[in-house]
């Protein structure tokens, strides 16, 4: 099943366009895909979408953490993968 639809937009929008649109504050849609004037598809995704997979990435890194015989280099590059969340939620506004 798939949890993604497409739907035609007209201009300027109704407001049965703008309702497809709104989601009601877009609760439940985590990604928006756009196409440009030029053909190009741009998507946008959620901050929280990025605070979902922190998230899971902070869980393994506990989990990394009690482990015995840890390799030091793993759990750097778990703490590595959240700077990186970080950073561009950072650039991006948010954070």
């Amino acid at each position: 099943m798939s949890d993604s639809f497409e739907f035609t937009l007209h201009s300027p929008l109704t407001k049965e366009d703008w309702n497809k649109l709104s989601d009601a504050e877009l609760e439940n849609t985590m990604s928006v895909t756009f196409q440009t004037p030029q053909g190009r598809q741009v998507r946008f995704i959620k901050c929280e979408v990025l605070d979902k997979i922190r998230a899971e990435i902070m869980d393994f890194e506990e989990e990394l953490f009690h482990r015995p015989n840890t390799d030091y280099s793993d759990y750097s590059a778990v703490r590595h993968c959240v700077e990186i969340i970080d950073k561009y939620k950072a650039e991006g506004g948010e954070g």
